[in-house]
């Protein structure tokens, strides 16, 4: 059964859900059971998608004081029970064909061999099964619930480098350390179900800025700039402060290791002293002074007032790109350095 890629990750989704959720011994039914009323229509629909016009699929409620929870699913049949152990309403979907349980066991084999689709799967795991835990003292760690070890849960973080310890007697995965919180974040692994996404993004939120060994920013921002980078786009990548990230960077240039431009309102930083970076309006204007001209030809042949285009000829010369000789006529200046252009 093929699907178009974003509703291919809205299944693998369900197939988490389920694997984690599900009753994975009947060769009968799909059942999918939780207490989250947005994962419960989630499966439903992508259910009733994935099976057209198949009418055994049924929702069923059971609460301590057997109420009944608004859930509208058109042509859904909706059952209410009562059930004195439950603290809170619980969801159970149902699904009854043994044909329709080979489909989805063909499905899942599918979703499990497409390794593109295995975030979206460990998101499904991890809103079934998984938890937030912060301590008194501050310690926190990412918890999956397992009865006993589970291998393909551990492929699936294996593959992400996510470390992980399985403790038998607490029936838990644990994860632990900011680089796997990172790896969580970077994915948004734990925003499928709304309670621990907000609970995830809450902890997260409360890591300080990353202790490095000394020198540790200063070397390491320098070799990342091999290639343009902004002061934001490294702050990103190192988890520091904008401020902070500025201050290395003007340390760098003071000791002439390297150098920035600004294109637009932003500054490229780079270590590379033979390289220029430039706009695209002005790798425009060089390419269009192909003889000497004046400035008011840059002006109609690019639409602009004589004072625009004098500024951007103004600031090819701070580069040394061009020079304007005692007639007024601007002239490119050959050069033995690289230019890049950045939109």
């Amino acid at each position: 059964m093929k699907f178009l890629l974003p509703y291919r990750e809205r299944v693998a989704e369900c197939v988490g859900l389920w694997l984690a959720e599900g009753d994975q011994k009947s060769k009968s039914e799909i059942t999918f059971t939780n207490n989250c009323l947005e994962l419960v229509n989630l499966f439903y629909k992508n259910l009733t998608y994935l099976f057209k016009n198949c009418r055994n699929i049924r929702i069923y409620v059971y609460s301590r004081e057997d109420q009944e929870i608004n859930i509208y699913h058109k042509n859904c049949t909706i059952k209410y029970y009562k059930d004195n152990r439950a603290r809170k309403p619980y969801f159970i979907v149902r699904l009854t064909s043994v044909e329709k349980v080979k489909d989805w066991k063909r499905i899942i084999k599918e979703t499990l061999n497409n390794k593109n689709l295995y975030p979206f799967v460990l998101k499904g795991f991890f809103a079934g099964k998984g938890n937030i835990k912060k301590s008194s003292n501050c310690s926190r760690s990412i918890r999956i619930a397992q009865k006993n070890e589970n291998r393909l849960l551990e492929k699936i973080l294996s593959y992400f480098k996510v470390n992980y310890s399985f403790y038998q007697n607490e029936r838990n995965y644990y994860i632990y350390g900011k680089k796997n919180w990172d790896i969580f974040a970077e994915l948004r692994l734990a925003d499928l179900h709304p309670e621990k996404r907000e609970k995830f993004w809450k902890v997260y939120g409360e890591f300080k800025e990353e202790h490095y060994k000394h020198n540790y920013l200063l070397r390491n921002i320098y070799f990342c700039l091999k290639t343009p980078n902004t002061t934001k786009d490294l702050s990103k990548k190192f988890n520091r402060s904008f401020t902070r990230i500025q201050e290395i960077l003007i340390s760098l240039k003071k000791q002439e290791k390297i150098k920035n431009f600004r294109v637009g309102s932003i500054d490229y930083w780079t270590n590379n002293l033979n390289l220029i970076i430039i706009s695209k309006i002005k790798k425009n204007y060089l390419l269009f002074l192909n003889k000497p001209r004046k400035t008011f030809e840059f002006a109609r042949k690019f639409n602009v007032c004589h004072k625009s285009s004098f500024k951007r000829l103004k600031e090819l010369e701070r580069l040394n790109l061009v020079i304007r000789d005692k007639t007024k006529m601007w002239k490119k200046i050959n050069i033995n350095k690289e230019l890049t252009e950045i939109d």
